[in-house]
């Protein structure tokens, strides 16, 4: 378990590091005549940007600071590096495989990977800035720069479709890092008065499908579901409209050309994206969002690609924060339903379906633990695949049942320190089942996986 040791060393380190960073308070002791005076409250944690903008504001500029002059165009730099280690409680993959059914913590060699090594650059906008409100419209963007083992195509990479940089698919683990630009976006906004507010965003930007996402800092879980890694899009390029009439509804509609395709696409279409939010109350969250168009490539004799059998996914998001526990309970229900006309090539272009259902109960204890359990069921029908891409994610075409359990815990060693409050780990045991023999021949796969992340 020698991948194992190095992660904690390296978390002990970030950890030592984090205790210089931490608040602390001293008191002068009383005379001894005098009665004990009663205790000062003890000071709250200094309000300090992230790493990264924290050094830009100590770079000063006459009497201000570079820092202060990005902070002052709305734009904000930062980012996150992830580590991560999973272990096959069977044995370490095999020279050349990654453990099966899995995206991102599929463990190629047997070490401490560098997951994500992440980069933004935004600049958002904010609806309820009286700036905004007066002026009428805005301008905004986002660029998204990854580098590391998850944006591989080992890792099961969400690069898209001719941005892929060189990518040699005879060698999907040569190099073991990779680069992906996540996202490249602008956007519009106008203020439509008391009918509410519209952003227009066009490039390339993450999909709203999906509970989980490729940032690990938004996910309960070091590792992801089926339905994240299989079942719908990483990214998608294209115009996205969002119409916010108030603050309990959001509306998104618009085209890509496709599940994770940019510069290149598989076929001549463009697909709809949409979402619908309903948010009644702090409570609930409801959230209903839809993928309809072809997103398959050459089928058969074919020179281009398929544009008539088109891929629907309908997905039902609902969070509950039930008023017990000082709100530190949260429920989630993640369903994914899909169809698809034409499969994949490999199974004679029959039709599939895919159907997921992901159970997430979260319990912040403190500002020190939180715990996680996942619970989710799957239905492979043949010819899903990574993403979309169109490839069996088990090399099989049999339609298989599966399940994953999953409990883990978020450690903040120091969430009181100005700076180490942004490092955390996350241990996690995770049993997968199916009525198929997909984890190498057997019909059970059982993991430890553990990450440290610190947001910068």
């Amino acid at each position: 378990m020698r991948p194992f040791n190095t992660l904690l060393a390296m978390a002990a380190v970030l950890a030592t590091a984090g205790l210089s960073l931490a608040d602390s308070s001293t008191t002068t002791p009383a005379p001894a005549a005098a009665p004990a005076p009663a205790p000062a409250p003890a000071a709250a944690p200094a309000d300090t940007n992230p790493l990264l903008m924290y050094s830009l504001d100590q770079i000063k500029t006459g009497d201000t600071s570079v820092g202060q002059t990005v902070s002052n165009a709305g734009i904000d730099i930062y980012g996150y590096l992830e580590l991560g280690y999973t272990a096959d409680l069977a044995g370490p993959p095999a020279a050349g495989t990654t453990i099966p059914g899995r995206v991102f913590d599929t463990e190629y060699g047997n070490h401490v990977q560098m997951d994500q090594l992440d980069l933004t650059i935004a600049k958002a906008i904010n609806f309820s800035d009286p700036n905004y409100i007066k002026r009428g419209w805005d301008i905004g963007g986002h660029f998204e720069f990854i580098y590391g083992y998850d944006p591989s195509y080992g890792g099961d990479s969400f690069h898209s479709s001719g941005l892929d940089f060189g990518y040699n698919p005879s060698s999907v683990f040569s190099p073991l890092y990779q680069a992906d630009i996540e996202q490249a976006y602008v956007t519009l906004a106008l203020h439509l008065g008391g009918a509410g507010d519209l952003k227009l965003k066009a490039g390339k930007f993450v999909t709203l499908l999906g509970e989980e996402t490729i940032n690990p800092t938004t996910n309960y879980l070091y590792s992801h579901t089926y339905s994240f890694g299989y079942m719908i899009p990483y990214t998608q390029t294209g115009v996205l409209a969002e119409y916010v009439p108030n603050s309990q509804w959001t509306f998104y509609g618009g085209i890509t050309r496709g599940w994770n395709q940019t510069f290149y696409d598989n076929n001549s279409s463009v697909d709809f994206l949409g979402e619908v939010g309903y948010a009644p109350n702090s409570q609930w969250d409801f959230i209903v969002n839809v993928s309809e168009g072809p997103q398959d490539g050459a089928m058969g004799n074919a020179t281009l690609g398929n544009n008539n059998d088109y891929r629907t996914v309908v997905e039902p998001l609902i969070t509950y924060t039930p008023p017990i526990l000082n709100n530190a309970l949260t429920l989630v229900s993640d369903t994914v339903a899909a169809y698809d006309g034409a499969g994949n090539s490999t199974n004679g272009n029959q039709s599939s379906g895919w159907f997921s259902e992901a159970l997430y109960q979260n319990y912040a204890l403190n500002s020190y633990f939180s715990f996680t359990t996942r619970e989710e069921y799957a239905y492979v029908g043949s010819g899903l695949g990574s993403a979309g891409i169109g490839i069996n994610p088990f090399g099989i075409e049999n339609y298989t049942n599966m399940a994953d359990l999953t409990f883990g815990v978020k450690i903040t060693p120091f969430p009181n320190g100005s700076l180490s409050k942004n490092f955390y780990i996350r241990p996690e045991i995770r049993e997968d089942l199916a009525d198929h023999g997909v984890f190498n021949g057997y019909h059970y796969q059982t993991t430890f996986g553990i990450d440290a992340i610190y947001q910068f």
